[in-house]
């Protein structure tokens, strides 16, 4: 057996490990089960719909999507989503909802009609239900999608949605078109956040992404001075990752790094606050997320997923609707509902390995969490791998905190994977 110092090498530089977990199907193999996933004694949750339509289908992106359909087959989906909606909340009694993110896919690539169709199914489904103080709702859009009758129908819908995400990923046009991405001109977008500004949306989002091979930093230099001209309130910025669904071509370990150090000194310079090691920064004194993402990532919630293809977590396992094992979207449709797809009760090492894979996009895990999902000390339990992380000076530990350092960063996916079962 490898000692853990020689299991951390052997997996520094594997892209793989900066992930979702788990790292393949099979692992969870042993806890599929045919039921549904129990929601019991959970009446606080978030939920998710998941809209997989999209104009262009980018090469880098990891979830899954289908090409932009008619106006008949959008409802045909909405009616799906209506009548799954329905029946989860007719038997699980959700007394207070925690966030609720749209996500796809591309949401805002509905028709005008179908958009504001599902706006208003969302209002119908949790106006009886508490929300949280510090709930944000968002919706995630693009350059291309977004229009001014959508931003006003979004901006009529403040009261659940206070936040639009959208992709910017570059500038660089050539970048873009090889993969699979138009954003129109520069002049459109700075037109699109005026008229969001406009209407009154009070939280506006850019995604950046880093980590593809022949990226330049002259790009992501020309991309920031255009993210000072908008001066959105939150930045996210994603690195291209291999998973158990999609391969992408990979740079090493160190020039990934090299590449978030680049962005991480430039956003601060423009005011934004974030952890180092995270992905997420703000310059309106948040954390720079929707308060689903809170939920789900840093508090380790219990959220509902609708859709094809979404997930959903309770803290008795993890289940992925229809689509996720690669159905097209013809035969999804056909079944009239999405439920019915896996779902596995697991145990807690490996509910454990699920909360700290999504922390690698948070940069920092609570040892409070960990204690509650496996019931003991994790400072005992794990005390051989926190021993070599501290002693190798990759990680640092605040109280219940504990946070990558520089150092630790450029291989954080490797650090997690010490803690996982599988």
């Amino acid at each position: 057996m490898m000692s853990i110092e020689e299991t951390f090498e052997k997996r520094k530089d594997n892209a793989l490990y900066n992930t979702s977990y788990p790292l393949k199907p099979s692992d969870w193999a042993p806890w599929k089960v045919s039921a549904a996933l129990s929601f019991k004694d959970e009446n606080e949750l978030s939920f998710y719909i998941h809209i997989p339509f999209c104009q262009n289908l980018c090469k880098f992106c990891e979830y899954v999507r289908y090409k932009q359909v008619n106006e008949d087959t959008e409802n045909l989906y909405l009616n799906i989503i209506n009548k799954d909606i329905t029946t989860f909340r007719n038997s699980h009694d959700v007394k207070i909802l925690r966030g609720l993110d749209i996500g796809g896919g591309t949401p805002t690539s509905l028709s005008n009609k179908a958009f504001e169709r599902l706006l208003e199914m969302v209002d119908k489904h949790t106006h009886d239900i508490q929300l949280t103080n510090d709930f944000s709702g968002s919706i995630e859009g693009t350059f291309r999608s977004i229009n001014i009758e959508k931003i006003s129908m979004i901006a009529d819908h403040r009261h659940i949605f206070n936040r639009l995400s959208f992709g910017l990923q570059n500038i660089n046009k050539d970048f873009l078109l090889k993969n699979g991405r138009d954003n129109g001109s520069l002049k459109h977008i700075e037109a699109v956040f005026q008229q969001c500004r406009k209407a009154g949306i009070p939280l506006l989002n850019i995604d950046l992404m880093y980590g593809f091979p022949q990226q330049h930093s002259n790009d992501v230099k020309a991309t920031m001075r255009f993210v000072k001209e908008l001066m959105p309130e939150h930045i996210t910025i994603y690195e291209l990752r291999p998973n158990m669904l999609t391969h992408h071509a990979t740079i090493s370990a160190e020039a990934r790094f090299q590449q978030y150090l680049l962005l991480f000194s430039l956003i601060s310079q423009l005011g934004y606050q974030g952890i180092f090691g995270g992905n997420t920064f703000s310059r309106v004194g948040d954390l720079g997320l929707s308060s689903y993402i809170c939920n789900r990532m840093i508090d380790n919630g219990s959220y509902k997923g609708f859709g094809i293809a979404a997930q959903s977590k309770s803290h008795e396992g993890v289940s992925y609707n229809i689509g996720k094992n690669g159905e097209t979207l013809e035969s999804c449709l056909q079944r009239g509902t999405f439920e019915g797809g896996d779902t596995y009760v697991l145990p807690p090492t490996e509910m454990l390995g699920k909360y700290l894979a999504i922390c690698g996009y948070h940069g920092q895990f609570d040892l409070n969490i960990m204690q509650k999902i496996i019931g003991k000390d994790p400072l005992e339990e794990y005390a051989a791998v926190f021993h070599f992380l501290q002693k190798a000076k990759l990680i640092e530990i605040d109280e219940n905190k504990v946070s990558f350092t520089r150092k630790g960063f450029q291989h954080y996916g490797a650090i997690l994977s010490l803690f996982y079962k599988s």
